[in-house]
């Protein structure tokens, strides 16, 4: 009797492990905050090809949708974003949606916030791209509140208003960042007076943890890195880029010689940092024993709002309205190539998702070498299609100011 307790005991933890395992992997497994699983923007799978070597696309599903710029998160069967809605033409809502992945139904729709509402009209609606742990989905509104809530029905848990509380002032097109986890804790661009530029807030309730770091609310998100195996959090307050701890202590300084930036602090080379702007062009910054210094700077990339791909010695994204392809070691123009405007990039495997303003969705080789295309469909109407393609095991979804959409590969 002992021993079939024993064997009933083993299997059941057996069982348990594995189920846990299981959730574990599928809580991993997607595309789950900004940028993707890592942030850079790179899917570590290879990109499915047709029997002639070239990209097949398969239109699941396509549908209306309101207003935002937020990525399309991806795990398991389902999908989540943000978007807005106009009641008016001076006030709407902004919602966390969940639908189905390979249908487009929706499963549920919360709002979050009245509606942000762009004065120039370059595009109402989120701005930020959530994240998501094995329960709960974390958003910030265009209008600077923070909210966490239920994926499994999109219930609120909690929410803070950052104007409210600590003073934050709404950047010129809308709070931007996005929220990233970090052991257990929820990293925040507060952009507040004082020593509040970066805050940690426990994702169960809400609550701080720490705040460190300063300058006002922009349009940058921070980032996760390990540094010389140093585990570091990277943030630019305006002009200057700063790193802290998980646990919020100041690890290094520095002042970008380009002033401040919208796309991510991109790493490469273990302990170098990429940063580009449109008005001044790009900056390499080393550190070593937490000490940065700059190590080269040009004008041959001029990344607008996205963020470059680093692959193998070269950057490849956009320079103002062109997709181009520079030298990380010297900054040399490989190749350029027009007609994608102010478009957004993915990478799988080796090859560029390419997405243009205009909807068009082209398959890329990621070479020095020269521009090679393996395939292209137009994805989508022409409406400012902005917002960077999510993969997850052979679907791409893809989204503008109306519509969403998802293509199966093959």
């Amino acid at each position: 009797m002992k021993k079939l307790c024993k064997k009933i005991c083993a299997f059941l933890f057996l069982g348990i492990m594995t189920m846990n395992l299981s959730f574990a992997q599928q809580t991993v497994d997607g595309w789950i905050q900004f940028r993707g699983q890592d942030r850079n923007g790179i899917v570590n799978e290879n990109l499915p090809l047709s029997a002639d070597g070239k990209v097949k696309t398969k239109l699941v599903w396509k549908q209306k949708m309101g207003a935002g710029f937020s990525e399309i998160l991806v795990l398991n069967d389902r999908i989540y974003t943000l978007y807005g809605n106009k009641i008016d033409s001076l006030h709407g809502l902004e919602y966390v949606v969940c639908y189905e992945a390979k249908t487009g139904k929706e499963i549920w729709k919360t709002p979050i916030d009245s509606l942000y509402i762009e004065p120039d009209n370059w595009g109402d609606g989120s701005r930020s791209t959530p994240c998501m742990d094995e329960e709960n989905i974390y958003c910030f509104s265009g209008k600077g509140k923070l909210s966490a809530h239920r994926l499994v029905d999109g219930k609120m848990i909690w929410q803070i208003d950052f104007a409210e509380k600590y003073g934050s002032r709404i950047p010129r097109w809308g709070f931007s960042s996005s929220p990233l986890l970090v052991d257990g804790k929820l990293i925040m661009e507060v952009g507040a007076k004082g020593n509040n530029g970066l805050m940690a807030f426990n994702p169960k309730d809400g609550s701080e943890i720490w705040r460190n770091g300063t300058g006002d609310a922009s349009f940058n998100s921070p980032v996760f890195i390990s540094i010389d195996g140093q585990e570091q959090i990277v943030f630019l307050g305006g002009s200057t880029v700063q790193s802290f701890t998980p646990e919020g202590d100041t690890l290094w300084k520095m002042r970008l010689p380009i002033g401040g930036v919208i796309p991510l602090p991109l790493q490469f080379e273990d302990n170098k940092l990429f940063f580009s702007n449109i008005s001044r062009g790009f900056a390499i910054i080393e550190v070593n024993d937490n000490k940065a210094k700059e190590v080269l700077k040009g004008t041959s990339m001029k990344n607008d709002f996205t963020t470059s791909i680093y692959y193998n010695g070269y950057f490849y994204g956009y320079h103002v309205a062109a997709l181009r392809c520079i030298s990380a070691e010297t900054g040399e123009v490989k190749w350029s190539k027009r007609g994608f405007g102010k478009g957004s990039l993915t990478m799988v495997g080796d090859k560029l998702l390419v997405l243009s303003d205009k909807g068009k969705l082209a398959f890329v080789e990621a070479n020095p070498e020269a521009y090679t295309e393996f395939g292209a469909v137009q994805a989508m109407d022409i409406n400012r299609a902005w917002t960077c393609p999510s993969y997850y095991k052979g679907y791409v979804f893809v989204r503008n100011l109306e519509e969403i959409a998802c293509y199966q590969l093959n």
